[in-house]
């Protein structure tokens, strides 16, 4: 998806593009990805690594390591304060560069992929399509395993909760793949998806 779109223009560019592959008698697979906790996890060296890669000057990969660095958090339970530890992970909360932080660090997660992949800031959708159903399927497991690696090597990891796939299609009754389909994690069905 290109950048300097809205969720919205997201959410219809993936509309339209299920519907043109199942219009053209396709069976259309997509795994909704959902992070955990992705802002807080945001590796910090990994982050100014890929500020660097995209071209940020030395001034403002100085900028942004101060930033980032030194930052303590502490719990109040019952009125009594931890001691102050340090943060040496994740991207300030509430502040305005959150989003955009995060962003940046999961933009190259398309890379790790050979097929459509949506992001939609800390949720993304993972799409394949193919006229055989058991392609998809097969498809779809080997696009995930490459995805979580992606994730894994940058210290992200999916919430299986509410991670989901669903099979669309004109020609199925079936709505999902099976977790065996999906082979490299346990997809969670709830029956719906948000």
């Amino acid at each position: 998806m290109r950048t300097s779109h809205s969720t919205d223009t997201c959410l219809l560019y993936l509309n339209d593009h299920i519907k043109q592959e199942v219009d053209a008698g396709k069976y259309c697979g997509m795994v909704m990805l959902d992070l955990q906790k992705a802002f807080d996890t945001v590796n910090h060296s990994i982050l100014i690594d890929k500020l660097k890669a995209i071209g940020f000057d030395s001034l403002s990969v100085s900028w942004m390591q101060s930033y980032l660095e030194g930052r303590e958090q502490m719990v109040e339970v019952n009125g009594t304060l931890s001691p102050p530890l340090p943060v040496s992970c994740g991207v300030p909360q509430g502040s305005i560069l959150e989003p955009l932080l995060f962003l940046i660090y999961a933009n190259d997660m398309s890379s790790a992929c050979d097929c459509n992949l949506f992001l939609f800031a800390d949720d993304s959708a993972l799409l394949v399509s193919d006229r055989n159903k058991l392609q998809v399927e097969k498809t779809l497991s080997s696009e995930l395993g490459r995805i979580c690696t992606w994730l894994a090597d940058n210290k992200l990891s999916l919430h299986l909760g509410k991670t989901e796939s669903i099979l669309f299609g004109s020609k199925t009754n079936s709505a999902r793949p099976t977790a065996s389909q999906l082979q490299w994690v346990t997809i969670l069905s709830q029956g719906k998806m948000k």
